[in-house]
């Protein structure tokens, strides 16, 4: 069984599980902020974001931090910012309406002979006097905040994912072992196997020329030939080599999914070629029971980075 604790230490990498979630909420410099990063399987790396349009600008460093901790996989990133002070607001005067609306009071007290001045009392209870804008934030002052939350975030998101990938490790494992003993079983009848269909090809041959004279050692070369093509020891060899590449490619600090997924077609191909060469009903056994654990592993590397 692999543990944690010996997979993290030192750095090391191991198998990651493209599937994941990580969560991180924090104060920082006024700003509420709250970042999201949840993933499932995907063939390439997909990442969808959700943010305040204010910050769009940050987009492409969001993705490019997000792509130093995820290589594969549906990515859906949310961030929430909110200013616990409140929006900077720049207030200044729109001249335009206030000395139109000046110019029509006095306008209108000329005419009809109206008393009464113009205060500020009266200018200050017209919103239309004032222009409000919010102030630009500070974008880089925003992303240096944003980035330390959004990376706690990203440290949960991998925790739980190298958390599910040591269970698919170990799973795929398992399963390998199963086909190594597979294996091994299939090399022990494998001489017996080709002895038998050997001896089957003879008599075979035997019953069809009784009676006819026959040329020896043409019939040698066939059976030669016959021999070459029922002899699973080549394919045995190569799965031998396969399940040592498996290991060495689980023990790879890379993203190993691709390279497995490649190789479970080169055993599942072994098999198949095994299953069709050995005449045998033992063999053919053996056969059904490693394909179903190579659907297995396949399965479950579906899920690897």
């Amino acid at each position: 069984m692999i543990e944690l604790s010996n997979c993290v230490k030192n750095g090391d990498i191991m198998v990651k599980s493209m599937t994941g979630f990580g969560r991180y909420k924090e104060v920082i410099d006024g700003r509420d902020i709250l970042c999201e990063v949840k993933s499932v399987n995907s063939r390439y790396l997909d990442t969808t974001l959700k943010m305040p349009k204010l910050y769009s600008p940050l987009e492409d460093r969001i993705k490019q931090l997000a792509a130093s901790y995820i290589s594969r996989g549906k990515l859906e990133i949310y961030i929430s910012v909110e200013s616990i002070a409140g929006d900077k607001i720049d207030l200044s005067v729109n001249k335009e309406y206030l000395e139109s609306y000046i110019r029509l009071l006095n306008e209108i007290k000329n005419e009809y002979a109206l008393s009464g001045d113009l205060s500020l009392d009266m200018i200050a209870s017209k919103n239309e006097v004032f222009i409000a804008r919010k102030v630009d934030e500070d974008l880089e002052a925003v992303w240096t905040a944003i980035e330390k939350v959004l990376k706690e975030a990203f440290e949960q998101h991998l925790a739980m994912r190298i958390r599910e990938g040591l269970k698919l490790e170990n799973d795929i494992l398992g399963n390998l072992t199963e086909l190594e003993q597979i294996a091994e079983k299939i090399a022990l009848r494998a001489p017996e196997s080709l002895r038998v269909s050997n001896e089957r090809m003879k008599a075979r041959v035997a019953e069809l020329l009784a009676g006819v004279p026959v040329d020896e050692s043409r019939l040698l070369t066939e059976c030669a030939v016959y021999a070459d093509k029922t002899d699973i020891n080549e394919e045995l060899a190569r799965l031998g080599s396969h399940f040592a590449q498996f290991r060495e490619i689980l023990n790879e600090k890379q993203p190993a999914g691709r390279k497995l997924d490649f190789l479970v077609q080169e055993l599942n191909r072994e098999v198949n070629t095994i299953g069709s060469k050995a005449c045998d009903t033992e063999i053919a056994r053996y056969v059904i029971d490693a394909k179903c654990a190579i659907e297995r592993i396949r399965e479950q590397i579906q899920n690897i980075e």
